[in-house]
């Protein structure tokens, strides 16, 4: 049976409505969007139905970042502790 393609609006709609497992799996067939990215490294960030992995989360966070995200720099400067005013993990 062939996987079900979504679009990157689905995939993030899906971790919006905390759908997190079908969110992951969608997100990836978008790895090469910044915007996907982000949303990736914030499950890993979180640990949205996945074991929470920081070197995973910045992973992605770099990529984004790397594309222009600013969410994605903000998140990998949080990661690394290079903000005021950020959760740390």
């Amino acid at each position: 049976m062939e996987e079900k393609q979504y679009t990157l609006d689905e995939a993030i709609e899906l971790y919006e409505n905390e759908k997190y497992e079908e969110s992951l799996k969608a997100l990836k067939q978008h790895k090469k969007n910044a915007e996907a990215q982000y949303y990736l490294g914030m499950i890993y960030y979180e640990g949205f139905g996945v074991e929470k992995d920081i070197e995973t989360a910045k992973y992605w966070f770099k990529r984004a970042s790397r594309q222009g995200s600013l969410d994605g720099e903000y998140m990998l400067l949080c990661c690394e502790g290079n903000t005021t005013s950020c959760c740390k993990a």
